[in-house]
């Protein structure tokens, strides 16, 4: 008995000392101080289970967008079943951005590396960095097939004083739309970013099923991407977003924020999955690193051999390889485009970009091209300028 209660003290202690470990501060890059932190653990918490996460910024510089109570909102995700972890901003003149996605992106990779709340065990698949103000809406789905159902989670100002636009990408994860590790190996912050400067922000699965070979089949992908689309519209209009919606892609996800400019309005691509009866149309597209068209690769492209076996060769099957590409649906001049890329990305990526924007130039379209000059290679911007003005270039196409 004595062994018992003693074995249970020992217990109780190492978790008190845990937890006030946890309850300590976090070291804020982004404002050179530290962030008082809070650890909220749901019912029935074990620290040895993976558990789904909600970091919770408070007190950010950008105003908050949401009207609901942190109180009510904290309470909901811990009936949820996620841990709640805080992090106080203070109101930092920098906790937002530009500034502030250094930030996300350090909390991204200490999850990546279990830096982060050490002695937790976090589902790593369910990560998610929520501004003050907004909720989570998991799982929500716009397609079926016979062996997969495709969803998105969506984080939006809970309640706003007026109607706001959504940012919607697909994710770099085709097997866990929020996967942290794919978010913090790509340093992609974008979502992350625009959900604390007042926008709905939503990731998509990706069309394309796990294990991702490097080819997105149409017109399955553009099916697939569209009906995304219609959801988060429908969807939005009972959580008070205002109608307006753009996609931001990063590698295997840019050709789709490309595909969904360049095939609106072509019926052939309408009619597939969920809430057929709703709007496709995007407003605007952020187009980072990736393939835009199969007719101008270079020479010693190594995915060639892939696409010829999965498409005939080239020379003898050309509209189908045009059939793939999201740029060669481009015939007139669309919306204005947000691209830019990294200055050490691979030849390979820099020559689909090199024509994405000779095709755009000769249409007179109009765009925004900022050179990522951080040689970081294949990685998303984390440069000050580079997200300030997408995030200027997103407001102006979604409020």
């Amino acid at each position: 008995m004595r062994i018992t209660i003693l074995m249970a003290l020992l217990i109780w202690i190492s978790l008190v000392q845990l937890a006030s470990a946890q309850n300590t501060t976090w070291p804020s890059e982004t404002t050179g101080q530290a962030l008082g932190r809070k650890v909220l653990e749901p019912a029935g918490f074990k620290a040895s289970q993976p558990t789904p996460v909600v970091i919770y910024l408070e007190n950010l510089a950008a105003p908050r967008a949401g009207t609901d109570s942190d109180e009510a909102i904290i309470d909901d995700f811990l009936k949820q079943g996620y841990l709640v972890v805080t992090l106080d901003y203070n109101h930092n003149t920098k906790a937002r951005v530009p500034f502030l996605n250094r930030d996300l992106f350090n909390l991204r990779e200490e999850v990546l590396h279990k830096k982060f709340l050490p002695g937790i065990k976090l589902d790593s698949a369910h990560v998610f960095i929520i501004p003050a103000g907004c909720r989570l809406l998991r799982d929500v789905v716009f397609y079926r097939e016979p062996d997969r159902t495709l969803a998105m989670d969506i984080i939006y100002p809970a309640h706003p004083p007026k109607p706001i636009g959504a940012v919607i990408e697909f994710s770099c994860d085709n097997l866990n739309r929020m996967g942290d590790g794919s978010l913090a190996i790509c340093s992609d912050t974008i979502l992350d970013g625009e959900a604390t400067e007042g926008l709905a922000v939503a990731m998509a699965d990706h069309p394309v099923k796990a294990p991702y070979k490097g080819l997105d089949p149409m017109p399955d992908c553009a099916w697939k991407i569209k009906a995304a689309v219609r959801t988060l519209r429908a969807e939005g209009a009972n959580l008070d977003f205002n109608g307006k919606i753009a996609p931001v892609g990063f590698s295997r996800g840019s050709g789709m924020a490309l595909m969904l400019v360049t095939t609106m309005g072509r019926a052939e691509f309408e009619g597939h999955g969920e809430n057929t009866n709703v709007s496709s149309a995007v407003q605007g597209a952020v187009v980072m690193s990736g393939r835009f068209t199969y007719l101008d690769l270079m020479p010693k492209d190594h995915m060639i051999p892939r696409y010829n076996k999965a498409w005939g060769e080239r020379d003898t099957h050309l509209d189908f390889w045009r059939r793939e590409g999201a740029m060669d649906y481009l015939q007139n001049a669309t919306l204005p485009l947000f691209l830019t890329i990294n200055c050490t990305e691979g030849p390979d990526a820099q020559l689909q970009m090199t024509v994405l924007r000779k095709r755009l130039a000769e249409l007179g379209n109009d765009e925004i091209f900022m050179m990522d000059r951080q040689p970081r290679g294949h990685k998303v911007t984390l440069v000050p300028e580079i997200l300030s003005a997408m995030n200027d270039y997103l407001k102006s196409r979604l409020n």
